[in-house]
């Protein structure tokens, strides 16, 4: 406080001497921030606007990033607790690792060329942690980036694809984050998505007809050679004569209940709905016990993890155990094999979803996902292999962020309560 007095009978004489000096005032702006900044042990966060590197997003193009700056590095132990009794790690260690991660987010979604590949996921990472978040600091941050990248989402986006239903569908997902972020929405836009729709089949979306058939298992990958989508049942690519492989039908599945449920929120028909999915939930069971095929194991566990994201809209309510025995089974399991296949990516899935449940710090399998996850974060914020592809850098760096966060949800709830009689095999009439 010396300091601050000491200076500002400084700036008083000099004041004086340079009422019409700007450049003196500036000067002494400056000075004073410096020193009010260096007298308080407060941290502060600054949203800087430039295309200067940073070690955190050093490559990916950001325009905007988020920046701490402490006035006093050095930390004492006894500001943050351990997670738990004996534990490495404090929840200051926890809450500062997840804001590098959401920083890092921010770089790949200020990147224009990344954006335009992955906005429409990048939105919604950004408004799920905004909204779900119980860390109000990293509410803030989420919101604050999301918005930015939601009005830029608006000016490149004005119109709705209509010659591919996954663009649509991107779209849609996209526009319905940036409403979110936005708190506004456009009913003329919304009719305009609707008659785009309207111009493919639900086959067209989810590559089945769920209304009339379980998740098939001959539906091809698309070609590698040439990329080309061939017809359901063929082994043979048609345009270039490659062998094809098909998808698993729990790949199938996994991406039905995403869209269906991603237009089903946003008020998009597609044909089929999303209970019209998630009614083959008891075809699907029982998962198959992973064995030696990483591959396998990946699909089916994502499977497992977006029916409880899509029934808990996306992690805004608690599930209850007795809805989803078979679920929840599955990932109190299987939670170690990701570990064991050194998979950062897939981990944070089974954290996030054994939280919707209500696991904690305090459950053994949350503890070691937890430990996992924080001794491997890299220098720049993300997690995973830091030469992979900006897709798998970012999504992974979102799931670790997902695993390791808090949540305050609204509840113990389904987003329709009347799907438990959907989760118990049956096949209702009624239109949710």
């Amino acid at each position: 406080m010396n300091q601050i007095v000491i200076f500002l009978s400084a700036f008083r004489v000099l004041a004086a001497k340079c009422r019409r000096s700007f450049i003196a005032i500036f000067v002494i702006t400056v000075a004073a921030a410096t020193v009010i900044l260096s007298s308080t042990g407060q941290r502060t966060e600054l949203l800087i606007h430039d295309r200067s590197s940073d070690p955190d997003i050093r490559g990916l193009g950001s325009r905007t990033r988020w920046q701490e700056t402490p006035a006093n590095a050095q930390q004492t132990p006894d500001q943050s607790k351990p997670l738990w009794t004996g534990a490495k790690y404090t929840e200051r260690d926890r809450d500062l690792a997840v804001e590098r991660g959401l920083l890092f987010i921010n770089g790949v979604a200020s990147n224009p060329e990344h954006f335009s590949l992955w906005g429409h996921d990048l939105l919604f990472c950004l408004y799920s942690i905004s909204n779900t978040s119980k860390n109000e600091k990293l509410r803030e941050m989420a919101r604050r980036i999301g918005q930015e990248r939601a009005r830029e989402w608006r000016i490149i986006h004005p119109n709705p694809p209509v010659n591919d239903p996954y663009d649509l569908y991107a779209f849609v997902m996209g526009t319905d984050a940036a409403d979110k972020l936005l708190g506004e929405s456009d009913p003329a836009l919304k009719e305009r998505i609707q008659q785009a729709a309207r111009r493919f089949s639900t086959i067209d979306f989810l590559r089945f007809d769920p209304r009339r058939e379980a998740p098939p298992a001959n539906i091809p990958e698309q070609c590698s050679k040439c990329d080309y989508q061939n017809r359901r049942g063929a082994r043979i690519c048609r345009k270039c004569r490659a062998k094809l492989t098909f998808r698993s039908r729990y790949d199938v599945w996994l991406d039905a209940l995403i869209m269906s449920h991603a237009c089903e929120v946003y008020g998009v028909k597609i044909g089929a709905s999303y209970p019209d999915v998630l009614r083959w939930i008891s075809s699907m069971r029982p998962y198959p016990a992973p064995e030696d095929d990483e591959d396998e194991f990946d699909t089916i566990t994502y499977a497992i993890t977006h029916v409880i994201y899509t029934l808990n809209d996306y992690h805004e309510y608690r599930l209850s155990p007795e809805w989803l025995p078979q679920e929840y089974k599955y990932l109190k399991n299987n939670i170690g094999k990701a570990e064991r296949y050194q998979d950062g990516e897939l981990l944070g899935e089974f954290l996030d979803t054994l939280r919707a449940f209500g696991e904690d710090e305090t459950k053994p399998d949350i503890q070691h996902g937890v430990d996992y996850l924080l001794s491997r974060q890299n220098p720049d914020g993300s997690w995973g292999d830091m030469d992979a592809e900006i897709y798998t850098r970012y999504h992974s760096t979102w799931t670790a962020v997902d695993g390791l966060r808090q949540y305050a949800n609204r509840g113990e709830r389904l987003r329709y309560p009347e799907m438990r009689t959907l989760l118990r095999g049956k096949f209702p009439d009624a239109t949710y």
